[in-house]
């Protein structure tokens, strides 16, 4: 089981790999993105994206019903640089989040990316999907720069999954010597 909690973290932690500059995907790059409704907040140096939020860099994709962005001072802007500069201090999506890639998936009900403490924290209905393999839980942290996860369940109930072992793993376990 340990194997695929280290690739579940590898989903984000991948993606968010370097967290002074807030990326969804390991190449960095631009970010496009598209949405119903779009507000920024000057004075909260904080940019809202409602309905249908579709965010994608490279070959990652972070869809939610809402994406709130808090942007730092730091990249030499102060008030009045114009709309959304400076570097992402934290992300909050919520209503149905999905963080997709490629190889791995993850879902819940929102998400919250805090560059400062270096985490990710998914909560609601979580699921993670990694091939065959799928976690459920209440609860995803992943804490980057350590390469932790951590699912937790919902009060009173237990973390579930399925683990699928490759054909290999199972092909050489019959070949073990006993």
């Amino acid at each position: 089981m340990r194997p695929f909690l280290i690739a579940a973290g590898a989903l984000l932690l991948a993606g968010l790999a370097t967290p002074a500059h807030a990326q969804l995907s390991e190449g960095g790059g631009p970010v496009s993105y598209s949405a119903n409704n779009l507000e920024y907040f000057d004075s909260d140096r904080r940019l809202v994206l409602v309905g249908d939020v579709d965010i994608v860099q490279n070959d990652a994709r972070l869809r939610a019903d809402r994406i709130t962005l808090y942007f730092s001072g730091s990249s030499g802007g102060g008030q009045g640089q114009g709309l959304a500069s400076g570097d992402i201090e934290r992300m909050i999506a919520e209503g149905e989040v999905f963080y997709i890639r490629p190889q791995q998936d993850a879902r819940g009900d929102r998400a919250v990316y805090d560059v400062r403490q270096d985490s990710v924290t998914f909560t609601g209905n979580v699921i993670v999907m990694s091939e065959e393999n799928v976690i459920r839980g209440e609860t995803l942290v992943l804490q980057i720069g350590s390469r932790r996860t951590t699912i937790r369940p919902q009060a009173g109930q237990r973390v579930r999954g399925v683990f699928v072992p490759r054909e290999g793993n199972a092909q050489n376990q019959g070949n073990r010597p006993q």
